[in-house]
């Protein structure tokens, strides 16, 4: 070999003047030869290239067609001279031992001359096969080994070239050492050319120079460039080990979000290529790990850009791929490992991932909470305020005014009305620090009622913020009501809601003022103390109230209590809901008590905060209490039609609905609770429709002995109001109480 130099490059890959896979490996571009190798390339298409670059070359021509064939032939006229020869030989010799004596004549003498010079060839073949560089050895040794018959090919096509032409190798960091490029072609250059130039990845550049240490080549020089910008697209470049892990690495990212960076979880690639990649892989492994593929999308690909400690994002490098199938496939793995993933991540990116994959299909939706609550404190503990301006309005949408109850129906399944109050608390100081001042004020406020004196300063401050004083200073409490009492157990404020709320509950007029005093020492205790109270607490606390309001005939003020009730964070759809029922209650108490000419949109309201609270208890499946729901909701629409000229037919179904369905779940639990009043309205219902009603007013009948006091009172005043209006006929029974 001659001696000449070799330099290792590395984060040079986008250098190559090859642009795909199909394109040729081998180009020419001035005094410089590119050869760039793909995983699926074979030595026949280097070859192929390599002719078609050499086509053009007389001496190439020559030596390829003509003197192989010229080598060929005299090969062919030896191999029958030495034929020849042998026979020459037996004919002689079979002669001489069985003919003799015989006589001598010319063609015993050329025969003669043959096989000396048989001999001789044989005598004198040891040592032309052992003489060094013997084009001879060199033929044979062709004929018999492939390897070097490629090699010798290779070679003579590469010698049309100059010496000292410069040779830029691409990718061969991905091939095995006994590939064809090491054993032929590597062997070929080596011997021709001074000045090779080998461009590989970075993990891999000690492993080319051990070895090339085979090709005993001692000037071996390894150059890492700066960190260079390209928009190169080199993925056909990679291995498949490399395309299943950059398939990977998209699916990593927060790509389905509609924001301008496309960032990527590494923590969630590692966490998935050890558990969903190498798994499948089972007795393979990855022949490089998951940190030296960061690596090289970083300095080799120039896939990634690092943003800060937990914001690394794609560049316009990466190209993004169509992997429908993949995603569903990584979504149902990330579903089934939903709580160590939440355990496992402390990177928000990873979470946002996360979420984004298992909302869908995740039916608890607990679980799915979960990783927006773990989110929320990772953005909080490593301080990437600019997620949440980036992420959590698309995820949750804007906060919403608790105190618009006409929002409630758009609201009820907001993500906020879910989150825990601890979880609330980190989201207002992210809102905060983002510069979302009215989003803050807006969770604070829905906070207000569980600690006053806690966020009344906080909206002050908020309102500060923003340059606005008098909102600020009006805020503030006028002096600050410091407790120094601990925070009462649970058992202390359950039995005070248990007692006022039985005493309210049974309406008996020698325990009201009872009631009124445990329901003042409740809200003594749960005023007691500094800390949080719980949501729980202060709406039983404001329901109570709300129902001896409605006990002093004071509706206005039961209805304020009922939408304090509402505006109490974190509570679920089985509170919400029978505060709704409770509310539109209220107002058909409102709207009956009226001495003025009767307000139809009270009784509109009436109707359709029993609506919202229906729904609400149907969506937890309350049929405990569904039927006393149902009962109220019918009431409020009958009362309507009570003093409506027109009568509204689809509202009258609706309500004889929830009468039948009333009866029925009360038939399948063995309960008569309010039974009594949903078989009146049912029969008003079905006399106003004129359905047949017979068989329910036989069954009235005979259920009046198990109605007590109030409960008939009740029945009795409803019957005798659609008797008096006509709008009913007589019911006989009825008629003697």
């Amino acid at each position: 070999m001659i001696q000449n130099k070799c330099t290792i490059y590395s984060s040079t890959l986008y250098k190559t003047n090859r642009e795909k896979q199909s394109d040729a490996l081998i180009t020419k571009k001035g005094n410089c030869l590119d050869i760039t190798f793909c995983e699926e390339d074979d030595f026949d298409k280097f070859e192929e290239d390599l002719s078609s670059l050499c086509g053009n070359s007389f001496s190439y021509y020559f030596k390829k067609r003509v003197s192989s064939s010229i080598i060929s032939i005299i090969s062919i006229v030896v191999i029958m001279f030495a034929f020849l020869s042998v026979s020459i030989y037996e004919d002689l010799l079979k002669k001489i031992v069985f003919e003799m004596p015989f006589e001598w004549e010319t063609n015993d003498s050329i025969a003669l001359g043959f096989v000396l010079l048989f001999l001789f060839g044989l005598f004198l073949m040891p040592s032309i096969l052992e003489a060094k560089r013997s084009e001879f050895k060199n033929i044979l040794a062709s004929w018999l080994n492939k390897d070097i018959k490629k090699q010798k090919r290779v070679s003579l096509a590469l010698s049309q070239y100059d010496k000292k032409t410069q040779i830029d190798i691409y990718n061969i960091d991905l091939l095995e050492k006994e590939h064809w490029v090491y054993q032929i072609l590597l062997k070929a250059l080596f011997k021709k050319f001074s000045n090779i130039n080998i461009h590989v990845r970075n993990d891999e550049v000690k492993k080319i120079e051990k070895r090339l240490s085979s090709y005993n080549i001692t000037n071996i020089e390894i150059v890492k460039e700066k960190s260079k910008a390209f928009t190169k697209d080199i993925n056909f470049l990679f291995s498949s080990r490399e395309q299943k892990l950059n398939s990977l690495l998209q699916l990593c990212s927060t790509k389905k979000f509609n924001t301008s960076l496309v960032y990527v979880s590494l923590e969630l690639f590692e966490y998935c290529g050890k558990n969903l990649l190498e798994s499948n892989e089972k007795n393979e492994h990855l022949t490089f790990g998951f940190q030296n593929f960061i690596n090289r999308s970083f300095d080799d690909f120039k896939f990634l850009r690092q943003e800060d400690s937990s914001r690394i994002y794609f560049t316009n490098n990466f190209h993004f791929k169509v992997l429908s199938d993949e995603q569903r496939r990584l979504a149902y793995f990330l579903r089934n490992h939903l709580e160590e993933c939440i355990e496992y991540f402390d990177n928000p990116i990873s979470l946002l991932i996360l979420y984004n994959y298992v909302k869908d299909i995740v039916l608890d939706e607990r679980r799915v909470l979960n990783i927006l609550e773990r989110f929320i404190v990772t953005v909080e503990k490593r301080q990437q305020y600019k997620l949440i301006d980036e992420y959590w309005f698309e995820i949750a949408g804007k906060m919403f005014d608790s105190y618009d109850l006409k929002s409630f129906e758009t609201t009820k399944e907001s993500i906020y009305r879910k989150l825990s109050v601890e979880s609330l608390n980190f989201l207002l100081a992210l809102f905060e620090r983002n510069g979302y001042f009215e989003q803050a004020i807006l969770v604070a406020k829905y906070l207000y009622e569980i600690n006053p004196n806690k966020y009344s300063v906080l909206i002050s401050s908020l309102y500060e913020r923003m340059g606005l004083f008098d909102e600020a200073f009006s805020y503030l409490p006028k002096e600050l009501q410091i407790n120094e009492n601990k925070k009462p157990s649970e058992i202390e404020i359950k039995y005070l809601q248990r007692k006022a709320w039985i005493i309210v509950s049974q309406r008996k007029e020698e325990l009201r003022q009872e009631g009124k005093e445990t329901l003042e020492k409740l809200f003594t205790l749960i005023s007691s103390h500094n800390e949080d109270n719980e949501p729980i607490w202060l709406w039983h606390y404001y329901n109570i109230k709300a129902n001896y309001e409605e006990w002093d005939c004071n509706f206005e003020e039961a209805i304020k209590n009922y939408k304090k009730c509402l505006s109490i964070p974190t509570l679920g759809a089985f509170e919400y809901g029978a505060t709704f029922v409770n509310m539109a209650i209220a107002y058909r108490f409102t709207y009956l008590t009226s001495t003025k000419q009767k307000d139809a949109s009270i009784i509109q309201k009436s109707i359709y905060y029993g609506k919202v609270g229906l729904q609400l208890k149907e969506s937890v499946g309350d049929r405990d209490e569904l039927p006393v729901v149902q009962h109220n909701q019918a009431l409020n629409i009958l009362y309507k039609e009570l003093y409506s000229i027109q009568k509204e037919d689809e509202l009258l179904n609706e309500a004889l609905a929830y009468t039948n369905e009333a009866i029925e779940i009360l038939d399948s639990t063995g309960s008569i609770k309010r039974l009594g009043m949903i078989l009146m309205e049912n029969i008003i219902c079905k006399q106003l429709l004129q359905v047949d009603f017979d068989d329910i007013v036989t069954r009235l009948k005979e259920h009046l002995v198990n109605l007590d006091d109030n409960e008939l009172k009740q029945l009795l005043n409803l019957y005798k109001e659609f008797k008096k209006a006509n709008k009913i006929t007589a019911i006989n029974f009825l008629e003697n109480d």
